[in-house]
């Protein structure tokens, strides 16, 4: 093969044709749509467990607090402080839910518990012997719908903490904490 003298011929460099470039920009685009809802239901489902372990940890101080005072459940309208400030020997990471954004930055604290102002239904003050069901709501977030609409993530008495129904959760906050008084029998209070 003979070269030919002042040719310029080289080799050519491969480059993507502009169809090829608009195919892999549609498909970058096509799995970003994908991932981004996975990615934040994924952080909102893990937003929604630390509650939950929040709950369990707040669950655990009431019983603590019991154990300290007589068998007694915090009465924050008895002493002046806020049932929050009884249970800080107990628990003492910040009273907040992560998907909290307007309650706790007002109030301190995302949640709230059962000193209802009826005695046949609030815990405030009540020996623990006094609570005859372990499936009534102890604590609660402050407000429903921050992890999945309608739903609202509480701990029980009994220490099991879940997500459940809002309706659910505050039908249970009217029920007595003794199922053998009968309707409208008002317990001595403290």
């Amino acid at each position: 093969m003979v070269a030919r003298v002042g040719s310029s011929h080289r080799p050519r460099a491969h480059a993507f044709t502009l169809i090829e470039l608009l195919v892999v920009i549609g498909i970058l685009t096509i799995l970003i749509g994908i991932l981004v809802p996975v990615i934040s239901r994924a952080q909102a489902a893990s937003r929604s467990v630390t509650c939950i372990s929040s709950l369990r940890q707040i669950g655990i101080a009431f019983k603590a607090y019991a154990q300290d005072n007589k068998m007694t459940l915090p009465d924050p309208g008895s002493v002046g402080f806020s049932w929050e400030q009884l249970l800080s020997t107990y628990y003492h990471a910040p009273y907040k839910c992560p998907s909290d954004e307007e309650i706790y930055p007002t109030l301190g604290s995302s949640y709230d518990w059962r000193d209802t102002p009826d005695a046949d239904t609030s815990l405030a003050g009540v020996p623990l012997a006094a609570v005859k069901r372990g499936d009534l709501v102890l604590a609660f977030e402050a407000l429903s719908g921050w992890h999945s609409k309608g739903k609202i993530n509480v701990v029980l008495f009994d220490g099991s903490a879940m997500s459940m129904e809002e309706e659910a959760c505050f039908a249970d906050l009217d029920k007595s904490i003794d199922p053998s008084l009968p309707p409208g029998f008002k317990r001595r209070t403290r």
